[in-house]
């Protein structure tokens, strides 16, 4: 089979494993959230959305871009069969974010001490319990990255996309009628115990595979080779979280916890979007390394089909999601129906931003990771400017319409900077 059809077999397959997988994640993660916004009110869920927030960006901070550089790095030995290259990276990365974890619960507990707004009072302890989940799901994400690696799509997603939500919900839930109650600090608990499962499944199913072998080996590349491509990407990918989360965190600094659940609500929907951009990204991302390793024309070939396998998915699931979103956002209750507005203009800018998306990727892999940071930087600092404006006059819907703005200016300027760099735009024919 020649290395173009296996890459369309790799596609074909890929795309329906990834779709499902999060689509079905993502319904899930809709039945999580509505189900904890009903039983522990609109503060308590703003208190979990704002650790949960927490957790997602602390895991790609103390995974360090090792999660991203597998791509990079590993290919050669899981195809050789060489365990102890798979090992030694893998042991380097686990020890980077078991370090900074610690450090991370170190700034938790001194923001407390220090009565931080938003570490203070009740708000305190789901924070200070998500710096213990932070470890488990970076090492689940990182033990993905070498699944992924290894073409197993099943394994290196489900369990996150699914169990993820699907434990969190079965358990919580399971929780709340035999206790009688559930409240944000035990959520978080629950999302530990959570995160500590999917972690042993992983290390087991990559063990069963023989991807990993116990044991040193001296000819593998240096660790500061590995920080020197992986910090960038670690960098890029908080960024981009960062310009999707800002408005979380100044939302509670301007507003409150109700105003947050609310906001988390319509955020909840629009993570459809999301997902969709995700799954679709996660399943190309393999193959752009390689692509620029063959030239022009390989890059305008999977170029072409990303953006159209993008473009039409995101269409439908944003329609979908408009068409849709009263009835979507009045199931979580306490008004969040009020916030249709915020949940149509973050659905633009999402949509934008998925559309162009794969240009950061060329970018990045074409060694311009410092202009793509510059430009997540930019983007972000408008995001926190724009919410700083808007959200005293106009709440939620002024945070959604920053976070809007900074995503559509994000994908435009990148994808302008990709046609100068590389030749094309995401959209360009092949």
């Amino acid at each position: 089979m020649t290395t173009l059809k296996q890459e369309q077999s790799y596609i074909g397959r890929g795309t329906i494993i990834m779709m499902s997988t999060f689509i079905a994640g993502f319904v899930f993660s809709y039945l999580f959230n509505v189900s904890l916004a009903r039983i522990v009110g609109p503060h308590d869920y703003g208190n979990y959305k704002v650790a949960e927030a927490f957790i997602s960006l602390g895991s790609l901070v103390a995974a360090m871009g090792g999660t991203k550089a597998a791509s990079r790095f590993l290919p050669d030995h899981i195809s050789t069969g060489s365990g102890e290259g798979v090992w030694e990276y893998t042991r380097f990365y686990l020890m980077i974010i078991l370090f900074i974890s610690l450090g991370l619960g170190v700034i938790v507990y001194v923001g407390h001490a220090l009565h931080i707004s938003i570490f203070d009072t009740k708000g305190y302890h789901p924070l200070l319990l998500a710096t213990f989940v932070i470890p488990f799901a970076a090492a689940s994400a990182l033990l993905s990255s070498v699944l992924q690696v290894a073409r197993r799509l099943d394994l290196a997603y489900m369990p996150w996309r699914l169990g993820y939500p699907g434990l969190r919900l079965i358990l919580c839930l399971l929780f709340f009628f035999v206790a009688g109650y559930l409240n944000d600090f035990t959520a978080v608990f629950i999302t530990l115990i959570v995160c500590v499962i999917l972690v042993l499944f992983q290390a087991f199913q990559v063990k069963r595979l023989s991807l990993i072998a116990i044991g040193r080996l001296s000819s593998v590349a240096a660790p500061k080779q590995w920080l020197a491509v992986s910090a960038p990407m670690m960098l890029v990918i908080s960024l981009q979280v960062m310009m999707k989360q800002i408005d979380i965190y100044m939302i509670e600094f301007f507003t409150d916890e109700v105003a947050v659940g609310h906001f988390g609500a319509a955020q909840t929907c629009v993570y459809a979007i999301g997902t969709t951009q995700m799954a679709l990204l996660n399943l190309i991302q393999p193959l752009v390394y390689p692509a620029t390793q063959q030239g022009l024309q390989s890059i305008k070939e999977l170029n072409r089909r990303a953006f159209l396998l993008m473009t039409k998915g995101i269409v439908v699931i944003a329609t979908l999601t408009c068409v849709f979103g009263h009835q979507l956002l009045a199931v979580f209750g306490h008004d969040t129906h009020l916030a249709y507005l915020s949940l149509v203009t973050m659905t633009i800018g999402y949509s934008v931003a998925a559309c162009l998306v794969f240009s950061q990727s060329w970018l990045q892999y074409s060694g311009s990771e410092k202009l793509i940071m510059v430009i997540l930087i930019v983007s972000v600092l408008l995001n926190g400017v724009l919410n700083a404006i808007l959200i005293p006059i106009y709440n939620i819907e002024g945070a959604a319409a920053g976070t809007a703005i900074a995503l559509i200016f994000s994908g435009v300027v990148t994808a302008i900077y990709m046609k100068k760099r590389i030749g094309i735009y995401p959209w360009s024919p092949a």
